[in-house]
């Protein structure tokens, strides 16, 4: 691009515009979540190109553009803090901060047309002084193609919003930067005319047309992706390893479990779009297709995340096998029944229907962690070597070292029959707070287990007195510990709470309605966008978003129940698939899981599932059908959707909600910011052009003082100089092998300039003059120097009257071409 002409500037200009225009338009779509093309990205991409065309025009007017922006910066930023106050400075700075996070977490917002323009504008600023570098002044295929190609494979990767508009005209601005390149080659050729350029263009178009049509009919853009699986398999993985690198997590090792680095997630912040991670990790053996395997329960919600500020852990010693203080909860729950007033005299556990006494082997593959699964009322555990067992302050359990793929265990436990209507009955009766209804053998004061009251199924709960005073003292710290709530509770939030369970008497109705409310009424997906950082993350799932996954669900049900005070926690571990191989579940990634545990006084913590398609499993009810959101209709969660409705293991009709309203918060009215602005940006444009203006005025005022002072002899080389370029101006320019004198015939016979000054010079003398000062022993007189300087006037006047006086100013002093 070194031969440049007025036709090589036009393709060039062209070829920038429409680069810039589809590439930001791309943003744009990921940015925003649309598809609609944006007017305004392709009025600001125009005059940004010609301001980056005449700011970097040559060596001297970047350095000056560079200095003048500086110079603008400062005194643009020192007058809006000085008409606005720093505070509202920061202030404002800090409200488009939390706007652009939340835009780029995937909370759509352009409820402020102030943050929405200035970010489309600042996108098409940014990617137009790209592509103009790498187009224009450092011409670098590569580079350009690497990046923007990258942009729209992360797009397909990432699942994120795009248009394929954009890509099309990308598609074809990029066929005109290829062909571009060729010819770009070719000028080194010295046959090469540059001028062929926007013959080349004109030329290309038809072919670039021709080939987008065909692409758009024999592939309609609504149409699924092309997709090869071997491809798709190893670009994913490897993918997923580059992403798992710099997120410094590996998902197949980590000390303690949690939702984060099961794939599903990257961090413990709540909500955002998941990728399907279908890692298998354990192995399950068991006769429960219904099991739930916890490995983490969080406490404290901040509004954004949950967490444990407690994190020490209780030895429970080395064995290879472990049972008393294993699990109170599944003595407690247990002794709830044996002690209710609707049972009398012991249980018989094979016959009876409230629980199941059931056993499970569980096999770490693919995995490396302390944590171990276990369902909740687990009362022994067993190793095939000795190992040293912990317990944190939420009784889940975990080894003292990390134990390797392989590593395997046996567990016993008791499965309650949540769908026993006794059962419901009992738990009903539950009572509230720290009282105890645990009435039935307490005329000593002592709850005693006997014997008599125990088979071989369950003797790991020994024959022992319980103090009764140590139940209401235990259950009055759970309901202090479990009803905390931070001040990020929104009232809208508590009084869903207080309006879903106002005619409800009991805990347990009150859960079921929340539960099933959340089940019913909010939509399951894998793709709800991140939630805003400025607001609660339950309040906006409730409200706003309306759509999640088990963590919005688990979140939302353990903060409307501690609402109104009912002790609940957050669960995090696996479910089991919907199918076996030879008797194994192969639990993979996908079923990672969170649900919700709410704390009876009599029976311990109960396990409840808010979340819509996994209702049916944990109750074993298939009469209950999901709600699932339309995103996942999409034909790339195919698979997992088979899976859901294996989990429900029945025809049952899908309720798909498509309604869904993005969320707005309040436009901030701020005319007079949004005026200074406006015209601070105006003003730099004028004041940009102002000192252009300026510079190539002095530059011209200079010229002539060079002229004047220099010697005659090299001051007619520089005026002569000067005069090439104005005429240049008019298109006439010095033929290869065409003597001064000749290209002085020429000029004057085509333009005239002796009767145009009324025989007061002529080109052809002035050229005269040139020849004398280049190749004669003559030299040059002050008269001949005057006359010259005086035909240069003549030649500006002549320029002005061809092409305009707007024209000519435009190419002086903004161009300064001459």
């Amino acid at each position: 691009m070194t031969r440049e002409n007025k036709f090589a500037i036009l393709a060039n200009l062209l070829l920038v515009m429409l680069m810039s225009a589809s590439i930001s338009q791309t943003l744009y779509t990921s940015l925003f979540m649309t598809h609609t093309f944006s007017l305004t990205i392709f009025l600001a991409v125009i005059p940004f190109t010609l301001l980056f065309f005449a700011m970097f025009r040559n060596r001297l007017s970047s350095i000056i553009s560079l200095i003048v922006t500086v110079a603008l910066l400062i005194a643009g930023a020192s007058t809006i803090i000085f008409k606005t106050g720093l505070e509202n400075i920061i202030f404002w700075c800090n409200r488009y901060s939390i706007w652009f996070v939340d835009l780029t977490n995937g909370f759509k917002d352009i409820s402020v047309p102030l943050f929405f323009n200035a970010t489309i504008i600042s996108i098409a600023f940014l990617i137009t002084l790209f592509v103009f570098i790498f187009t224009i002044k450092i011409y670098n295929f590569y580079v350009t193609t690497i990046l923007f190609f990258s942009i729209f494979f992360m797009q397909l990767q990432l699942k994120v919003e795009g248009s394929k508009y954009s890509f099309v005209l990308f598609i074809f601005s990029f066929m005109l930067y290829y062909f571009f390149l060729i010819l770009q080659r070719r000028s080194r050729e010295k046959t090469y005319d540059a001028g062929n350029r926007l013959k080349y263009l004109v030329y290309l178009l038809p072919v670039c047309m021709i080939v987008m049509v065909l692409t758009i009919s024999l592939f309609p853009l609504n149409q699924a992706r092309i997709s090869l699986p071997w491809l798709d398999t190893k670009i994913n993985k490897t993918f997923d390893r580059i992403i798992d690198k710099f997120s410094g997590m590996d998902v197949s090792s980590f000390d303690y479990f949690s939702f984060g680095v099961t794939g599903f997630g990257k961090t413990d912040r709540l909500g955002g779009n998941l990728k399907l991670n279908n890692t298998r990790v354990l192995d399950v053996r068991t006769s429960h297709p219904n099991l739930y395997l916890r490995a983490t329960s969080k406490v404290n919600y901040d509004g954004h995340r949950w967490y444990d500020d407690d994190v020490s852990f209780t030895s429970l010693g080395a064995s290879k096998e472990f049972n008393d203080k294993l699990n109170s909860d599944a003595e407690l729950f247990y002794r709830g029944l044996i002690t209710s007033n609707d049972v009398s005299g012991p249980i018989d556990l094979e016959k009876n229907d409230y629980f199941e006494n059931s056993t499970a082997e569980v096999k770490l593959v693919n995995m490396e962690t302390k944590s171990l699964f276990l369902p909740s009322k687990t009362y022994r555990l067993k190793f095939p070597a000795t190992q040293q067992v912990s317990s944190d302050t939420q009784q889940m359990l975990s080894t003292k070292v990390l134990q390797n793929k392989g590593f395997s265990y046996s567990i016993e436990y008791i499965s309650p029959n949540l769908g026993n209507k006794k059962l419901i009955d009992m738990l009903r009766k539950s009572h509230n707070g720290s009282e105890t209804g645990m009435t039935g053998n307490m005329e000593t004061g002592r709850v005693h287990l006997s014997t008599a009251e125990r088979v071989k199924s369950l003797d790991s709960i020994e024959a022992r007195e319980i103090p009764a005073s140590a139940v209401p003292a235990q259950a009055a710290s759970i309901y202090t510990k479990y009803t905390q709530l931070p001040d990020t509770i929104t009232p809208r939030v508590r009084n869903l709470a207080e309006d879903l369970t106002k005619d409800l008497d009991n805990n347990y109705d009150k859960a079921k309605a929340i539960e099933t409310y959340l089940s019913r009424n909010y939509p399951y997906t894998l793709v709800p966008g991140n939630p805003p950082r400025s607001k609660d993350f339950v309040d906006y799932f409730l409200f706003e978003g309306k759509k999640g996954y088990c963590t919005y669900y688990a979140s939302a049900m353990t903060v409307l129940l501690r609402c109104i005070d009912i002790p609940a926690r957050y669960v995090e571990g696996y479910i089991l698939p919907p199918d076996t191989k030879e008797g194994v579940y192969q639990v993979t990634n996908q079923q990672a899981h969170s649900w919700v545990e709410v704390y009876f006084n009599d029976y311990g913590w109960i396990p409840f599932e808010p979340t819509s398609p996994f209702v049916a499993n944990l109750y074993a009810d298939r009469t209950i059908s999901a709600t699932v959101s339309s995103e996942m209709l999409d034909t790339s969660y195919e698979e997992y959707m088979e899976m859901m409705n294996r989990y429900r293991n029945q025809s049952a009709s899908i309720g798909f909600d498509t309604d869904y309203s993005v969320p707005e918060e309040e436009g901030i009215d701020k005319p007079l910011l949004i005026l200074i602005i406006s015209a601070s940006f105006m003003g730099v444009i004028i004041l940009v052009l102002l000192v252009l203006i300026a510079l190539n005025y002095f530059r011209f005022y200079k010229l002539q003082r060079k002229i004047k002072k220099s010697d005659p002899t090299t001051a007619m080389l520089f005026a002569y100089s000067y005069i090439l370029k104005a005429l240049k101006h008019l298109g006439v320019n010095i033929i290869p092998g065409e003597t001064p004198s000749q290209f002085g015939d020429r000029v004057e016979k085509h333009f005239d300039i002796k009767g145009f000054s009324f025989n007061k010079t002529s080109f052809t003398v002035i050229s005269g003059y040139y020849v004398k000062a280049r190749y004669s022993r003559n030299s040059i007189t002050v008269q001949e120097i005057e006359e010259t300087l005086k035909f240069i006037d003549i030649l500006l006047e002549l320029i002005q009257e061809k092409s305009g006086r707007f024209k000519l100013g435009f190419s002086r002093y903004i161009l300064g071409r001459f």
